[in-house]
């Protein structure tokens, strides 16, 4: 009985975590920007994109004024429930500006270092998260799927993969002002994190013990 009711919560478990595991990342709307030349990150102390593929020239989706707004239904999304990590890459600006995990994790261009991290869990639709800096005598921001607190801010988006996305902030200074945003004030990645191994092996012992213990009694 007592291995039965292990057997069946563990596998319950399992099934749940290949659930988080098979998540995946879309972005839903937004408009197609192209980056230019002002688009240069630092990204390890030496100006230059690290980041195969994405560089001037690279397309990417664009919101919030006077971009497509968020409006509750445009965003980047998350298919199912799933534990997410954000990766710090880099930044351009010398202001202060932060990428949050709205679960409470920071991430902050005058503290962090390329390829420190953060972790929450979400749920679906949209990726709970946000950039925020102060301006305009205290902290605004602009928010996944939601709308933004000053219509200076933007935020872009660059699909890698179903796993990773790439998210650009626009922090509404000098360097964003009208159509012009080089979105490179602060770089983060924004990825799905997958199913452990150990998680398969487990489910392959208990499935052998099941099977031998069938046999036994047989």
């Amino acid at each position: 009985m007592y291995f039965k009711t292990a057997i069946g919560a563990a596998i319950s478990s399992i099934v749940m975590a290949t659930a988080a595991a098979a998540a995946t990342l879309s972005i839903s709307g937004g408009e197609d920007f192209v980056l230019g030349s002002d688009h240069n990150p630092d990204y390890t102390g030496l100006y230059g994109p690290l980041v195969p593929g994405v560089g001037v020239g690279s397309t990417v989706k664009a919101f919030g004024t006077p971009f497509e707004a968020f409006n509750g239904t445009n965003g980047l999304e998350i298919s199912s429930n799933s534990t997410v990590k954000i990766t710090y890459l880099g930044k351009e600006a010398s202001a202060t500006n932060t990428a949050l995990n709205l679960d409470g994790g920071v991430l902050s261009n005058q503290t962090s270092s390329p390829g420190d991290r953060i972790y929450a869990d979400d749920m679906p639709t949209f990726i709970d998260f946000a950039f925020s800096t102060i301006i305009g005598g205290g902290p605004e921001s602009i928010t996944n799927g939601v709308g933004q607190t000053d219509d200076r801010l933007s935020i872009a988006f660059f699909w890698e993969d179903e796993k990773n996305v790439l998210a650009f902030f626009g922090d509404g200074r000098a360097d964003d002002l009208g159509r012009s945003s080089d979105f490179d004030d602060m770089i983060v990645r924004i990825s799905v994190v997958p199913l452990p191994a150990g998680g398969v092996l487990l489910l392959t012992a208990l499935g052998g013990m099941a099977v031998a213990r069938r046999r036994k009694k047989a």
